[in-house]
């Protein structure tokens, strides 16, 4: 295969990945079931579109490969080439992120993913890279947002640490002499190298997708390595360059297992979604293969992303007036829960398993109130509280609607100034005993409460909310609600609230017995 890339260019492009700090690696096993090409089409074209929609992400890629079958690379004296075909992975998901709070707040987020991952996958296994560890050290292609074939021969590669070496020595070596000796071929066109953390395997499964992966099995690196064409590929395992790189390779690395990349995908690229992020791979190429570039016009992006809709305006006049008419842009209201992990504004849109995890979530936050009120500043900013506030939102809606009060009661202050029409209360003792007769109706079994607005600033948290009943859908109560809430370290110190119930203000006894009190 002779390659359209020039290999003689000294172009070095690698600079264009370097405000990716931190990356999110992921190997992806095809559920049983599907063919090769629906696992594909499907991971590209809906599962891919709405993984670029989530926050935080500086890049994202899908690597489509091959099985690692052997024969691909010269046998390192001292390595184990033996595998397991379980081994065999089909695809990569990379994502970097400017900074760990990027990352973090992508995490918080991703839950909506968990329900689409039984759809293809039968197995998922991330890897965390720490700042400075996945470095891009050359790269002359030019195109660094694929969408499809990559006119390259590519290669992505697990490592395993030797058994007698430590963490540090592996990674020296790897970053002192292998990676840059293998980079400084003429014959390489990309190298890239990720050094891996541990798995957690905390994380729960997923609806039959396994997320565990034993330590035996785990890798601790893995690069990526492109060649013009499979001349270039075999005339750099000859070269002297290579031959220093591996030297010493078996003091260090156990084993090494290459995967061909068959196709590659880019769905954010420098903080912004890509044409298939926005409208899917097979869409973005159709595009691109007819040249229709009216389709990247701003109205059209903006119409296909939802920020605005059209309507007809007639006036009054007759159907052909109207049918001539020119449709006119409207606004639409701002989605409240754009960033989010989930989604509390009407009712059926969080799954069971996103409500698991969020309550999970919910124990945790509360946990991490401090006994005295953090202070605000340099160390504890405003926009840290904010986004923890973001973060924390969703598991307050999950935990009232399951009626937990513990968790509720947990997310309050000792000192807490409560401000309503039959207040005011402090403290949590007088709390308690009122709000407990509000979630236990709010929360009834046949009810649904809904938050169909939610604002931040800072560490003022805006909401409306209402509870609707399921079988009439007639609205029992509504109000609106703010807390001053300092982050996960403070909690919740002020809280304001208008309330109108048209049922029954005092809960009955039975009602009573379904909540769980602290």
């Amino acid at each position: 295969m002779l390659s359209v890339i020039n290999n003689a260019t000294k172009t070095d492009y690698s600079a264009r990945d370097q405000k990716g700090k931190v990356a999110f690696y992921v190997l992806l096993w095809k559920r049983q079931g599907i063919s090769l090409e629906l696992f594909d089409d499907y991971w590209r074209d809906v599962h891919g579109p709405v993984c670029a929609r989530l926050p935080g992400q500086y890049q994202y890629w899908q690597f489509h490969v091959a099985h690692n079958e052997g024969g691909l690379c010269p046998q390192i004296p001292g390595l184990d080439y033996t595998w397991d075909s379980e081994d065999n992975f089909d695809g990569i998901a990379e994502l970097t992120f400017a900074s760990v709070a990027d990352r973090q707040t992508w995490f918080t987020a991703s839950a909506i993913l968990m329900d689409d991952e039984h759809n293809l996958f039968r197995k998922a296994i991330g890897y965390n890279s720490n700042p400075g560890n996945s470095i891009t050290y050359i790269d002359r292609i030019p195109n660094g947002d694929p969408n499809g074939e990559v006119s390259a021969i590519k290669f992505h590669v697990m490592v395993k640490k030797a058994n007698g070496a430590s963490t540090e020595a592996f990674r020296r070596y790897l970053t002192e002499t292998f990676a840059p000796k293998v980079s400084s071929s003429d014959s390489v066109l990309k190298f890239r190298l990720h050094l891996f953390e541990e798995v957690d395997n905390s994380r729960p499964d997923a609806a039959g997708v396994s997320h565990y992966e034993p330590a035996e099995k785990q890798y601790h690196a893995a690069y990526e390595i492109a060649f013009a064409n499979h001349l270039e590929r075999e005339k750099f395992f000859a070269s002297s360059e290579y031959l220093t790189a591996i030297k010493d390779a078996a003091k260090y690395i156990k084993q090494i297992q290459p995967f061909p990349e068959r196709t590659a995908y880019t769905f954010v690229y420098d903080g912004q979604m890509t044409l298939a992020g926005q409208r899917s791979s097979s869409v973005a190429e159709l595009i691109t293969e007819i040249g229709a570039v009216n389709q990247l016009q701003e109205d059209i992006e903006s119409l296909m992303l939802n920020q605005n809709s059209y309507s007809l305006q007639t006036n009054g006049s007759s159907s052909s007036q109207a049918s001539q008419s020119q449709p006119k842009a409207t606004k639409k209201r701002t989605n409240y829960y754009t960033g989010l992990s989930a989604d509390y504004s009407r009712p059926g849109l969080v799954t069971p398993y996103v409500a698991k995890k969020l309550i999970e979530d919910a124990e945790r936050i509360v946990a991490m109130k401090e006994p005295k009120l953090p202070e605000i500043g340099p160390y504890y900013t405003l926009a840290q509280i904010e986004q923890e506030n973001r973060d924390w939102w969703p598991t307050h809606c999950e935990a009232l609607r399951q009626g937990r009060g513990d968790i509720l009661t947990g997310e309050y202050r000792d000192d807490l100034v409560y401000f309503c029409q039959d207040g005011p209360y402090q403290g949590l003792e007088q709390q308690k005993e009122r709000e407990k007769h509000w979630w236990a109706l709010i929360a009834q079994p046949g009810v649904t409460m809904c938050w169909p607005i939610v604002m931040f600033f800072g560490e003022h948290t805006y909401f409306e909310w209402k509870c609707v009943d399921d079988e009439t859908n007639e609205t029992l109560a509504k109000g609106n609600v703010t807390w001053v809430r300092r982050g996960h370290r403070g909690a919740c110190y002020l809280k304001t609230e208008q309330l109108t119930f048209y049922r029954d203000v005092f809960a009955d006894q039975e009602l009573l017995t379904l909540i769980t009190t602290a």
